[in-house]
């Protein structure tokens, strides 16, 4: 689905591109903890740590880490 104009997808590459290399890397990381911090509020009580690690790796990445890497390799 695309509810966004082409023009605002310009207005939007245009103002990121214009960053620097190390600005938008900080950009990048930012939102990976964002998506890290939404993830984690969506879990159930009572998880260990790592279980928690687990989980949140699983709804960014779809799987487990041990299973994409075995769909790598």
């Amino acid at each position: 689905m695309e509810d966004t104009t082409r023009e605002n997808r310009r207005l939007v590459y245009d103002i990121v591109m214009s960053k620097t290399v190390e600005e938008r890397f900080i950009m990048c990381a930012q939102m990976y903890e964002d998506a890290k911090a939404i993830a984690r509020a969506a879990l159930p009580p009572g998880l260990s740590h790592e279980e928690q690690e687990r989980e949140i790796f699983k709804r960014i990445h779809g799987d487990y880490p041990e299973v994409i890497v075995n769909k790598i390799y």
